[in-house]
């Protein structure tokens, strides 16, 4: 289903500190306050391809982006992403240095990523420059807490069918990190420098909102709202009244391949108790006579929920492929965005080919008034494999007190002081539940102050303002103290913990032996889910693609139709592998400059 969301300690107080910027008004005709277009950065810099995030309106230094809040979607243990770097490698970011709480939800750090639809899709994204950022700077790698905190209400229990069946992370939000003018492109801050030589600060050329023009699709349609579905998260709201026939929302799409998304990506199923599928394939779009799935990554598609299920909404929107015009289809290479010539290429090519997309429409069935939910039909085979998941679903053991880690930490009637973390000591009578973890942050560069070495063991002094803190490690919390600097706050005292692999990240490379950290403040400890005991792992959480119309796909694409053909596949040197943007198997660290595993 595509549906929808904020760790542990959450800073929920960001707003009163920081303006949040609305792109909704009611403002009607050639006007439009958010838009999708031809991105002029990425053709300057030849560097992607394809349709940028343009504000119609001036967004102010610090104003955070609350209307453009993303779904955080996980995708672990995939042994193919950069083994075969498929399109979809160039969509996910790694969750190391990035959002560390993601990391230790499985056992491979190195294979643990993360997928957004919105800016973090399709945003060029730069280390100088950049007019947005994920947060806005800290002690701490990635995003901040209250960026990645789960829904804290209406998440489905395990005694419900809908459990793990949709991320329930919908707050990862960006702010703006300078004045931003009508007509810019949103650049968002990462370690990436193909854009730099662009000088992106003093990059004047604007793109202004062309209304007449099928390359400027206009989002101000639509808005994220609570939905109607009983436990599905969010849903995608009208913003005002939409007439029969116009387009509600548009949205790039990129092309997966079916086993991608099963096991380990070549086909080989996960360990007994933990799904054979990943999330992802909930918000892609599908038919069960093909490989190929699209997954949309545009601003706001992925809350899109669907009619029928446990409610009975009926459809008032269905997909339909984007038209476009003589312009687009001249347009320099790296300005194109639909290429109807996947039309007729097989579902395989499809899947590997970079630099070629499509973008699909959502179009109003009816009148949609302002304030209604969108609702798209998934098809039959989605609403038969629901109803079956329904009446087969198996609640596991501990269904009635199992909480995720951010549900337990912020219940007050489970975890009545959230602002003391319990020792070893009181860990032997009090025990945090059993699928939950205690981790916290230290580098390889802490400030060891005394090495025993008769013990082999390091002593080190937690520095909170050592920028930044990117590496997450198990501990165990052997002191609590009151901070002598700040009234009403505790210290604390961590023996940190050696894990597998961390020798394949600098950052974390500990010297041998035992490693003791005095000082450590609350930011420095969280509170998070064992490896693999979430609810997205569930064995029996629902897993279907979004079916797509019955003659939505092209012929070429479906099994059926194409067993007869004899042509010869393309070669690996005719799918576009210089539009690859991302380097595979790197780690990035804000301390130091890339590192080759």
């Amino acid at each position: 289903m595509i549906t929808t969301s904020l760790t542990p300690f959450a800073y929920l107080l960001l707003g009163a500190t920081c303006a949040s910027a609305s792109f909704f008004s009611s403002n009607q005709g050639d006007s439009c306050e958010l838009y999708l277009a031809p991105s002029h950065l990425k053709n300057a810099a030849s560097h992607g391809f394809g349709l940028g995030i343009f504000t119609g309106k001036p967004i102010h230094q610090g104003e955070i982006l609350t209307d453009l809040r993303e779904i955080l979607i996980p995708f672990y243990d995939s042994a193919t992403l950069d083994a075969t770097h498929p399109p979809l490698r160039e969509y996910l970011w790694p969750a190391v240095g990035c959002i560390p709480e993601l990391v230790v939800h499985s056992n491979d750090r190195q294979k643990a990523f993360w997928f957004g639809g919105g800016i973090s899709s399709m945003a060029p994204c730069t280390s100088k420059g950049f007019n947005v950022e994920i947060s806005a700077g800290g002690n701490f790698g990635g995003a901040p807490r209250w960026n990645v905190l789960e829904d804290l209400d209406g998440v489905p229990s395990r005694d419900n069918p809908h459990a793990g069946s949709y991320s329930y992370r919908h707050g990862m939000t960006y702010i703006a990190a300078r004045d931003i003018a009508p007509g810019e492109e949103l650049v968002v801050d990462c370690s990436d420098d193909n854009f730099d030589h662009l000088s992106l600060q003093n990059y004047k050329r604007r793109n202004s909102y062309k209304p007449n023009d099928d390359s400027y699709m206009c989002l101000d349609n639509v808005k994220i709202g609570e939905t109607q579905v009983e436990n599905a998260g969010k849903g995608l709201i009208a913003a005002k009244s939409i007439a029969k026939e116009e387009i509600v929302l548009s949205s790039p799409v990129v092309p997966i391949h079916r086993r991608d998304l099963f096991g380990d990506g070549f086909s080989n199923p996960n360990p007994s108790g933990i799904n054979n599928y990943q999330l992802m394939l909930n918000y892609a779009l599908g038919h069960g006579d093909s490989d190929l799935l699209l997954l949309p990554y545009g601003p706001f598609v992925n809350y899109i929920n669907g009619s029928g299920g446990s409610a009975g909404q009926k459809a008032n929107a269905v997909l339909r492929w984007h038209k476009t015009g003589e312009k687009e289809i001249d347009a320099p290479r790296r300005l194109q965005f639909h290429h109807h010539e996947l039309f007729g290429e097989y579902a395989k090519t499809v899947t590997e080919t970079h630099g070629k997309g499509l973008v699909v429409d959502i179009v109003a069935l009816d009148t949609i008034g302002a304030g209604e939910e969108i609702f798209l039909d998934y098809g039959k085979a989605w609403a038969q494999a629901y109803e079956d998941h329904v009446k087969r679903y198996q609640p596991p053991s501990n269904a009635s007190t199992y909480r995720t880690a951010d549900q337990w930490f912020n219940n007050k009637k489970l975890n009545p002081h959230p602002e003391f973390l319990k020792t070893v000591e009181e860990l032997k009578t009090e025990p945090y539940p059993d699928n939950l973890q205690t981790i916290c942050y230290y580098d390889s560069d802490a400030k060891i102050v005394k090495v025993d070495e008769e013990t082999n063991t390091n002593y080190a002094v937690w520095e909170d303002d050592s920028l930044p803190h990117e590496c997450i490690r198990p501990c165990n919390i052997l002191e609590r103290y009151p901070d002598p600097e700040e009234e009403g706050e505790m210290l604390y005292t961590a023996e940190m913990m050696h894990f597998e692999g961390e020798e394949n990240y600098w950052f974390c490379n500990m010297t041998s032996g035992r490693h003791i950290a005095r000082d450590l403040d609350f930011d420095g400890i969280l509170i998070v889910d064992k490896p693999y005991s979430h609810d997205i792992f569930l064995e029996q959480a629902l897993r279907h693609e979004i079916g797509v119309p019955d003659d939505f796909y092209p012929r070429e694409w479906l099994r059926s139709k194409v067993r007869r053909r004899t042509e010869q596949e393309p070669t690996r040197s005719d799918v576009g592998d210089e539009f690859r943007r991302k380097k595979t198997n790197v780690v990035v660290s804000r301390k130091s400059p890339k590192e080759e595993l």
